[in-house]
């Protein structure tokens, strides 16, 4: 399950041009990336790199459970799943959600 919570509206992300960049643009135009790929390189053209923590292992013998938070600038995300790789896409995920429903709001 995601949960997300919101300090601060994040950057805009609509740019052309100018020397800018669009969320949506990034995604559309490597679609083999991963989330936690498109993440990091919206991190780095920002200059917000996520930070991912491992909130949380239940390893059990027939059914792991690990929650990962990653926080980019003052956007903070969980990811529940059943390996750490998925949990972490699973934040990385929702993240970008978040990220690119702020875009649409600029």
């Amino acid at each position: 399950m995601s949960q997300s919570r919101h300090r601060a509206a994040a950057p805009p992300l609509e740019r052309e041009d100018s020397g800018t960049f669009s969320l949506g643009k990034m995604i559309t135009a490597k679609p083999g990336k991963t989330p936690i790929q498109v993440l990091h390189e919206y991190g780095m053209k920002t200059k917000n790199i996520p930070v991912y923590e491992c909130e949380r292992s239940d390893v059990q013998i027939h059914v792991p459970t690990f929650t990962f938070r990653v926080t980019v600038g003052d956007i903070t995300c969980t990811g529940e799943g059943t390996s750490k790789k998925l949990a972490k896409h699973r934040a990385a995920e929702a993240a970008i959600n978040i990220l690119k429903a702020n875009a649409s709001i600029w």
